[in-house]
């Protein structure tokens, strides 16, 4: 890890992100002790804490962790994350991660230490301190989730030594970094959040939507399905349920998953994002590899819809692999389905047959309007999920996206659509954690402990959200955790979570070599290694050649 100045740039971020006015005493920028004296300034040094994340949710952690999955592929062609053209002495995209999680972990290590030492009030301690001990944990989460083991620290850096010591850590194994922050989130974190202090809120309910109750728990969760302890995990998801409640339509809208809708109530954990006619207060660039191709002035795909932006930008577009979501007509002048593509997780979609087509010697297919409103197509419910989740066309009129006519494949829905979106300016929140994700996490811990039936209806919630029949009369686990995986891409898919998911249940490689076949670029890279993100070269030469990437050391 690099020397970073680390002081200096808190507090340069901190004058920023308080908009507030501090002495002008050459001390504050030298002196820690001369620092955190009030609760304006602790609350400006957390608030480098945040910063990192957004760097790090931009369209190329897309490629990382969905475009290069079961589910979506994209069909870039250059050295890049998109197509895995991934080596320790490439690391695309990892070497950003690697940069801002511990940049940010060093933020959050000081703000531990230094917030917890001071002497403003108590209670905006306690919550300051949670909050960068939660945060801390994130970017660990993040970390581990992409390189596996990672070095691993928890304490203020202080001196060159301590640097020096830092740069030569080995990694820890990525399990025993899980069950360390799990344990720390337990017994130093969610003792501050009580009944008492009015602190135990849903993700939305948070001032200024920052990290809390809610987020602690997911992570905490999260580490414990990573390292398979499945009561371990229950624990916090069972005190979200109780937080939540039942998850249905009338508590949480399905149409509220749209990222455009900001801090709903099943959110656990938002990036904040905004855009305004008098300038860009915070872009990012996810929505516009969500979009169907635009052609210009409100065309996208053969369809005019100048609600969506009259000038987006052209970024590496996603669509869906035909494992996620097909509708594909035989060949011949009879209409009917391939069947071949019928086992596809998103079927049935609301497409019929239109217009024979000789060039292609089969049927073309289009968007069924009367089909979405009667919710029901070929005899088969259609999932809501479908309308929400994948691009088709334009819902009011009909008209069908080229892609979809021709070969039945859509691209990514409205759910990541930005309304007016000027160039890639995405000012939509990005929906990091919410609490349908806790619900299948809870439906996962029960179906492997041999549950069937607390599995099946945790997994029914998300299904009768979705309007499609309950499950029933499954038995056996492996159908189980079959069904499971399947509702998990039905809900979250396109959500930045599908490779951690894939890789977690050790079939990632299988999986996206099976399904992810249209991108020939990213079929020749892809190499069993690619689970996992190399640490990249130059922070193994700054360890002295401690760090190692041995799972890339004999790939071809």
């Amino acid at each position: 890890m690099k020397n970073l100045n680390r002081y200096i740039a808190i507090l340069s971020a901190a004058v920023l992100a308080a908009s507030c006015s501090l002495d002008e005493n050459p001390e504050h920028f030298v002196s820690r002790d001369a620092f955190y004296t009030t609760e304006t300034e602790c609350e400006a040094a957390l608030n480098s804490c945040y910063r990192n994340i957004k760097s790090i949710y931009v369209n190329k952690f897309l490629a990382i962790t969905e475009a290069t999955s079961d589910l979506f592929s994209s069909s870039s062609t250059g050295k890049t994350d998109f197509t895995l053209a991934v080596s320790p002495a490439e690391p695309q995209f990892g070497s950003n991660v690697w940069k801002y999680c511990y940049e940010g972990i060093m933020y959050c290590n000081e703000c531990v230490e230094c917030i917890g030492r001071s002497s403003i009030d108590e209670v905006a301690r306690d919550r300051m301190v949670c909050e960068a001990s939660i945060l801390r944990a994130f970017y660990y989460y993040l970390l581990t989730n992409t390189f596996n083991g990672v070095p691993f620290y928890t304490y203020m850096v202080e001196t060159q030594a301590e640097l020096a010591a830092i740069r030569q850590l080995p990694r820890t194994d990525a399990n025993e970094i899980r069950r360390a922050l799990y344990q720390d989130l337990k017994d130093n974190v969610l003792p501050c959040y009580s009944e008492e202090r009015g602190n135990i809120l849903r993700g939305s309910e948070v001032k200024e939507q920052r990290v809390g109750y809610a987020f602690a728990l997911m992570l905490m969760a999260k580490f414990a399905m990573w390292y398979e302890d499945w009561d371990a995990a229950l624990e916090p998801l069972k005190k979200l349920e109780e937080l939540y409640g039942e998850l249905n339509e009338a508590n949480y809208p399905l149409e509220d998953t749209k990222w455009r809708y900001k801090n709903t109530a099943e959110s656990i954990f938002e990036i904040q994002h905004a855009w305004s006619a008098s300038g860009v207060q915070f872009h990012s660039t996810v929505a516009p590899s969500m979009y169907p191709t635009p052609e210009g002035d409100g065309w996208y795909n053969g369809v005019y819809m100048p609600e969506i932006g009259t000038n987006v930008t052209k970024y590496n577009i996603l669509t869906c692999t035909s494992h996620y979501a097909i509708f594909y007509t035989k060949s011949g002048k009879t209409p009917a389905e391939n069947t071949s593509y019928s086992n596809a997780i998103m079927n049935p979609m609301p497409l019929t047959y239109d217009e024979y087509d000789e060039s292609l010697g089969r049927y073309r297919v289009k968007l069924d309007l009367d089909a979405i409103a009667a919710g029901e197509i070929r005899g088969k419910k259609i999932d809501r999920r479908t309308i929400v989740n994948l691009g088709l066309g334009d819902l009011k009129t009909g008209a069908t996206f080229t892609a979809v006519t021709k070969y039945g494949k859509p691209f990514c829905g409205p759910k990541f659509w930005c309304p007016d979106m000027v160039t890639y300016h995405d000012s939509n929140n990005y929906k990091i954690f919410r609490y349908a994700d806790a619900v299948l996490m809870m439906a996962e811990c029960y179906a492997q402990k041999g549950d069937a039936a607390n599995a099946m209806k945790y997994m029914n919630y998300t299904r009768a959200r979705g309007g499609i029949d309950p499950l029933s009369g499954i038995a056996d686990k492996e159908d189980l955790l079959q069904e499971l995986r399947d509702e998990r891409a039905r809900e979250l898919g396109g959500e930045m979570h599908r490779k951690f998911d894939l890789v977690r249940w050790g079939i990632w490689y299988n999986q996206t070599v099976q399904y992810n076949t249209v991108n020939s670029i990213l079929k020749n890279n892809i190499r069993p290694c690619h689970r996992y993100y190399p640490i990249p070269d130059t922070e193994c030469a700054l360890s002295g050649y401690i760090l190692t990437n041995d799972e890339y050391n004999n790939v071809d």
